[in-house]
């Protein structure tokens, strides 16, 4: 019986600690103690019903390339593919992070907010 309950505690405290990862270039960003605020940057797709998920957390994004931005499963290390912005948003809040302000930016070069992104601000829960 003994067996049982820790066999099951076990499964328990591996599933509840593998649901706090936010994975970033391969960086589990939950682990990172620096890391207390993060910047959701989310885009419409061109010709699709989903959004594109950018997270900046102050690493070194060299030569401008965003793919080392983005949201990565941690079972399979492929890219998640948010269905909404909520989608991401609720991601971030069931892994530890709580929602703090929004802001919508218009894209370089234009006055209107059309073709710009809204940046979504989170800090770490405590």
């Amino acid at each position: 019986m003994k067996k049982l309950l820790f066999v099951f505690l076990f499964i328990f405290g591996a599933t509840t600690t593998a649901s706090a990862q936010v994975v970033v270039d391969g960086v589990n960003i939950n682990n990172l103690e620096e890391v207390a605020m993060i910047r959701m940057i989310a885009q419409e797709r061109f010709l699709s019903n989903k959004v594109t998920i950018f997270i900046d957390y102050g690493q070194s994004v060299q030569g401008g390339s965003r793919q080392r931005m983005e949201v990565i499963s941690p079972n399979d290390g492929d890219r998640i593919k948010f269905n909404s912005v909520m989608h991401a948003v609720n991601y971030l809040i069931s892994n530890g992070w709580n929602y703090q302000e929004a802001m919508v930016l218009p894209s370089e070069g234009n006055a209107s907010t059309t073709g710009g992104s809204t940046q979504y601000l989170f800090v770490r829960r405590q």
